[in-house]
């Protein structure tokens, strides 16, 4: 008999759920469905909470039907755990016996509290006690500012501070506290170390910390393993009660786990508008001040696993803004085919720096700009300098990332659109020297979820569910070749990077 896995994604725009065999991780029902995304004014981005369950409700009950016109054998009765992932950072304010929300939720990509932070920013001790304690910079993108903003704006989130009754939390914290009927109000060692309030030596909230965004002890979830018991499924229309949540992950490292990257130098890389990239460090906090970030890549409760994080603003957006400012290609397979229409021009480079340049420059004013243009440059040498610049920028956060841990990384996961496209993927693996594997499914958020809920429900080691290998990428360039094409991209982001002063 096949038991199931139910993973409920709780994405930026969308919340997609699906079903996993707990036999070959096979997936069924999966659907995703939006909900909307208010701007109250530019800069700020948030969430009605209330749009968010009524949406998990929704695409919970999609899945169920799907999966039973698609499966016969299914049944909601085989669903023997539940896996979440979640959009990090994004916080909210809520009544922890009442359910009662305090306002809209601040997501991610809100800037409402860039004074505040550059405020802290200024004072060089202020910055290093954030960068040592937490792994991260000192950013609007973090909960801590968020959340205190709310208990600063929303009269109800100061009113129930003052009581007791005041619940603070990440997506997964309300997602989870609403699935157990409000019994469980927790969250996992990933979303806490997004906050801003974790001290990754400790592995718990930092007073010193919760005093400098002013947020009161009693209203943060308990932190619990990724791998482990998070409470039961209440009153859930559609759901037995009893259904145990055993995984919960960030959304990045669901994707980390979902590679099966569980071994210290293992990474993935998520293309995506920009590009993810998180490298597995074990057990050792790798500290970095060069933008990028140290969080931690999931626990057990024998252990925490460590990860650095890095991001490249542009990745699919450069095949975008090839389609969408000039009408040269329609889509990513089309890029591919036109790149290798004519032969390569080496001294033909693009620096995509169309929305500044990120680690280890972080030069917000920089530009994109082309190299290496003569009268007889065609087309299609633009169009393959533009690809292999988001093959050359994750190289170079891949080297930084193995430069600051002495840590050789062994095999690269690739997800997320742009990873269908098998010339950027060989790119990528000659570049990187590295072997690259593309899973079958590559859908890794939500099978991360399932894996972590499959490993947590029947209490094995993370090492019990094996690599799933879709297609392999070895590298066929020659070392000397390969970094001779790296330094002489570097050589041009050096140049953009001095031309527009930072």
């Amino acid at each position: 008999m096949t038991n199931y896995i139910l993973s409920i994604d709780e994405g930026t725009t969308g919340i997609q759920a699906s079903f996993f065999s707990m036999n070959d991780f096979s997936m069924h029902g999966n659907n995703k469905i939006e909900f909307p995304q208010i701007y109250p004014r530019p800069g700020l981005v948030e969430h009605n909470p209330n749009d968010i369950w009524e949406t998990t409700l929704k695409a919970i009950k999609k899945s169920i039907e799907l999966a039973q016109d698609s499966e016969k054998n299914f049944s909601i009765s085989k669903v023997t755990a539940i896996g979440i992932t979640n959009q990090r950072e994004t916080c909210l304010a809520w009544n922890k016996k009442t359910g009662e929300i305090a306002g809209n939720a601040i997501v991610w990509q809100d800037r409402r509290t860039s004074e505040f932070c550059d405020s802290l920013k200024k004072n060089e001790s202020l910055r290093k006690m954030i960068l040592k304690k937490t792994g991260l910079v000192c950013d609007p993108y973090f909960s801590a500012s968020k959340m205190r903003w709310m208990l600063e704006q929303y009269p109800k989130a100061k009113q129930w501070a003052h009581t007791g009754e005041l619940a603070l939390g990440t997506v997964d914290s309300y997602v989870i506290w609403k699935l157990t009927g409000g019994v469980s109000f927790v969250t996992d060692h990933t979303n806490a170390s997004r906050t801003m309030l974790y001290n990754l030596h400790t592995g718990n909230y930092d007073q010193e910390l919760m005093s400098l965004f002013s947020i009161p002890n009693n209203t943060l979830p308990e932190i619990k393993p990724s791998i482990g018991r998070f409470g039961v499924t209440k009153g859930i229309e559609g759901l037995p009660d009893g259904i145990p949540i055993t995984g919960n992950l960030g959304d990045q490292q669901a994707a980390l786990f979902g590679q099966n990257c569980v071994k210290t130098g293992e990474a993935k890389i998520t293309f995506g508008t920009g590009a993810f990239l998180l490298m597995n460090t074990g057990e050792n906090i790798v500290e970095a001040d060069n933008g990028l970030l140290t969080t931690v890549a999931y626990s057990t409760p024998q252990k925490r696993v460590f990860a650095l994080e890095g991001s490249a603003f542009i990745a699919g957006a450069a095949v975008q803004f090839l389609r969408d400012n000039f009408g040269w290609v329609k889509n990513s397979a089309e890029s591919a085919e036109l790149a290798m229409s004519y032969p390569r021009d080496e001294e033909v480079l693009f620096v995509p720096s169309l929305a500044g340049l990120g680690a280890p420059y972080w030069n917000p004013q920089a530009k994109g700009v082309l190299f290496g243009l003569t009268r007889g440059t065609q087309q299609s040498q633009i169009i393959r300098a533009v690809l292999e610049s988001i093959a050359m920028q994750n190289v170079q956060l891949l080297r930084l990332m193995e430069e600051i841990s002495e840590q050789k990384i062994i095999r690269v996961g690739v997800d997320g659109g742009a990873s269908r496209n098998d010339f950027l993927m060989q790119l990528q693996a000659d570049i990187l020297q590295t072997i690259l594997i593309r899973p079958s499914n590559i859908e890794t958020t939500s099978l991360g979820a399932a894996r972590a809920a499959c490993i947590g429900v029947l209490e094995e080691d993370v090492t019990f569910i094996k690599s799933d290998i879709g297609k392999e990428f070895n590298s066929h360039m020659p070392e000397a070749l390969a970094n001779a094409n790296l330094y002489r991209w570097l050589k041009a982001v050096d140049c953009v990077n001095q031309f527009y002063g930072s």
